[in-house]
């Protein structure tokens, strides 16, 4: 059993763990702050997986009293009846367990280095004297406790909230006579990201908006967390990409947007930009070391390297490192498809974030990545597949084979929810082998094949109008998420996008188990930064990806799952245009 030699119990003020930091004995710890659930996932130097410890809100927290990670309509915590947030003491309290757990089964001792992740656009906001309260934190209690009142307000707006529609448009009107919000910030205004929630809380609650001290995402919020305890405590800065999501960073200056904030705050920008602190440009630079909390409290060496956070999507890219030429999508409840760029290519269609590991080098990693997200992923098939499949995966890849040929009796547009490529598309169109609108289809098994067809166009007509400006051919994939399993997705994949497809190779196996670890890409991706940053401080400074390369041994981290099959991919390539048509006719459909 992997255990540290502190057993999880108070060192005392005059006991520190040793510090162990040969390349041999050295490990990597990376945190993960979703919706559901924060878990930590321990590497070695060789980026095999060693360990996985996760607390899940609902069930391990419980007192808090949220359903999927966040409050119940109505809750009195809330701002907003309709409001969609958690408890931030809850966050806190997750801390406590996570750390209680990890010191149970872990070597912390020779844990040298530590990054986190968490859900983007999220927002934590520290009271004045906050900094106090953390420099003032002891080992002999938890965090919880110690930080009542380090809070301003009460709860986290979580991604999944809606109430800043109105907010949101009023950005876009005003954005549009300072430059245009997609041309500033890489993205256009959206209800999850943090500039309108900042806009519609100080409105709402201008003295708890006086009263903040700092206005935090989820990532910095968890690094804060880790350098609680003594004179280094301090409220950690943002990352750079993790800023990204915020519709107030100006992507072209990389710096704070000083309209936006003015226009956010109501006043000065000065007064908001000083609530967000500084950015982070170079993510080498470690954010400091553990503060004494961690030390004494669960013997973490006084060296032991903080690192920059970030969010979790940057995180996931982190974990895969894909090159120019190569994307990852994630199959998920939304389907999401992350690609480097060299060229900052604002659109509406999608978001332009920096790159989380760019070092603005000229041959390093690429400045920039793109994100495409599609609501109706995970969520659409599901829904298919109980409605016309048998309400099985097997009914589901049966039906998925049965399709030879591209819309072969027609196609289908599954849009259950508002989409957001293309925007706000909503509804159920499906059109025969005519291009004529019918009801269902004849065969109900064919809205299988339909409906994975046409998301998988869906990816292929972005990326090609996204990789024309590049001018970067797309030669791989990596697929993660559920339906990453599915052998049948994943050729079909191949086939329509014309490149292979990889899946991430799963390594490591619990000492204490020896099944195989849990493979959370975005805690992962963060224990890859951890790793890259220790390597730069002791003297190494190759850029990011030749770093996980190296730590590896030249291994490929990568299985290939499928090829494409080149008849397949020029039948999909001349379905392009009817595919196209078929969409636009949907879509004007859908918004009537």
């Amino acid at each position: 059993m992997l255990r540290s030699s502190s057993g999880g119990r108070c060192l005392g003020p005059g006991r520190q763990a040793s510090d162990t930091s040969t390349m041999s004995s050295a490990y990597f710890v990376g945190l993960d702050l979703s919706t559901q659930a924060l878990k930590a996932s321990l590497l070695d130097a060789s980026l095999r997986g060693v360990d996985e410890v996760s607390v899940r809100f609902d069930v391990d927290v419980p007192e808090f009293g949220t359903s999927g990670g966040v409050l119940r309509h109505g809750h009195a915590l809330l701002d907003e009846p309709e409001a969609v947030a958690a408890p931030v003491d809850m966050y806190v309290a997750a801390m406590d367990v996570l750390w209680d757990r990890i010191a149970e089964k872990w070597p912390v001792d020779r844990i040298v280095a530590l990054s986190a992740a968490g859900q983007q656009h999220a927002s934590v906001y520290w009271a004045q004297g906050a900094t106090d309260l953390l420099r003032d934190v002891e080992a002999h209690a938890p965090l919880r406790p110690q930080l009542a009142g380090a809070f301003s307000r009460a709860i986290v707006p979580n991604w999944q909230d809606a109430t800043t529609l109105d907010e949101c448009a009023e950005l876009m009107r005003w954005a549009d006579t300072t430059g245009g919000m997609c041309e500033v910030t890489g993205s256009m205004a959206h209800t999850r990201f943090t500039g309108a929630q900042i806009l519609r809380w100080r409105r709402r609650h201008p003295e708890q908006y006086a009263r903040t001290e700092r206005i935090a995402l989820v990532s910095n919020f968890v690094t804060t967390l880790l350098l609680a305890g003594g004179a280094d405590a301090r409220i950690a800065p943002l990352d750079q990409s993790d800023a990204c999501g915020m519709n107030l960073w100006d992507m072209r200056t990389r710096s704070w947007s000083q309209p936006l904030l003015a226009m956010v705050d109501g006043a000065q920008a000065g007064a908001l930009e000083a609530k967000l602190g500084h950015v982070v440009l170079d993510p080498r630079v470690p954010v400091g070391r553990v503060g004494t909390w961690l030390q004494r409290r669960y013997g973490l060496a006084s060296s032991c390297l903080v690192c920059q956070a970030t969010g979790d999507n940057p995180a996931t890219l982190q974990c895969l490192t894909p090159r120019m030429g190569e994307a990852v999508i994630s199959l998920g409840t939304s389907d999401t498809v992350l690609l480097p760029s060299q060229v900052y290519t604002p659109d509406p269609t999608y978001h332009i974030f920096a790159h989380p590991v760019t070092t603005g080098e000229a041959h390093g990693t690429p400045p920039y990545f793109l994100m495409l997200v599609y609501k109706n992923g995970s969520l659409a098939r599901e829904w298919v597949r109980d409605t016309y499949a048998g309400g099985t995966w097997a009914g589901f890849d049966a039906a998925l084979q049965s399709a030879a040929e591209p819309l072969q009796r027609g196609t289908g547009f599954f849009w259950l929810r508002p989409e957001i490529i293309p925007w706000h598309a909503r509804g159920l169109h499906r059109f025969n082998e005519h291009d004529e609108p019918i009801e269902a289809f004849e065969d109900a098994t064919y809205h299988v094949p339909a409906i994975v067809q046409s998301q998988c166009l869906a990816f292929k007509t972005s990326i090609d109008r996204v990789l024309r400006t590049s001018r970067t051919p797309l030669q791989r994939v990596y697929v993660v998420g559920g339906a990453a399993e599915n052998e049948h997705v994943c050729q079909l994949l191949a086939d329509v996008l014309g490149c292979d497809v990889a899946r991430p190779r799963i390594v490591g196996r619990s000492a204490e188990t020896g099944q195989r670890v849990p493979y959370n890409y975005c805690s992962v991706g963060a224990a890859c930064r951890a790793r890259w940053v220790w390597a730069v401080m002791q003297g190494e400074h190759a850029p990011f990806e030749t770093c996980m390369t190296e730590a590896r041994g030249g291994e490929d981290a990568y299985d290939l799952v499928a090829r494409p099959d080149p008849a397949r991919t020029e039948a999909f390539a001349a379905c392009v245009p009817r595919w196209t048509a078929l969409a636009s006719r949907a879509y004007a459909e859908g918004i009537e």
